[in-house]
């Protein structure tokens, strides 16, 4: 077995280019969707919560209501998300994907996510709970810093 130091740097060195290659991945899904990242990101957030009002996407993805209504006018001329009457405010609206958007995330993601089930299968429960632990407080460490990072003034001033 390796030495600590080594894995240690052997796993920073693996976690930055899987960070490369999901980049890449999430570039070519754009591609193939005909949308940009932020619009990516937007129909991620309406997947995780199946329908969501615009204000609560709009606080979710850090952008103002104008910055968001033309996010959202933008993923629907494409088809992939509708407004549709909020059953439980009737002044509000949800934002929901449409079926034709479900087919082609499927189209997208179905297969890796198929894939990684079958490589995870492969792990022991022991080790499938130390890559687990290993993504949340990676996860968390990288929300911390990144809100020091966005406080920090950098460049040629």
């Amino acid at each position: 077995m390796k030495p600590k130091t080594e894995l240690i740097a052997a796993i920073g060195e693996a976690t930055r280019l899987f960070q490369d290659s999901t980049d890449a991945f999430d570039d070519a899904a754009c591609a193939a969707l005909g949308i940009n990242r932020t619009d990516l990101k937007c129909l991620g957030m309406i997947v995780e919560a199946n329908s969501i009002s615009a204000g609560e996407l709009a606080a979710g993805m850090g952008l103002t209501r104008g910055a968001m209504t033309t996010a959202l006018d933008r993923i629907e001329r494409a088809g992939y998300a509708r407004r549709v009457a909020d059953p439980d405010d009737r002044r509000g609206i949800r934002v929901e994907l449409t079926p034709s958007c479900m087919r082609s995330l499927e189209a997208i993601w179905g297969g890796i996510r198929r894939e990684g089930e079958a490589m995870m299968s492969g792990y022991t429960a022991a080790e499938l709970a130390t890559v687990l632990r290993f993504i949340q407080e990676a996860r968390a460490l990288q929300q911390r810093d990144t809100q020091r990072v966005r406080k920090l003034k950098l460049g040629n001033t």
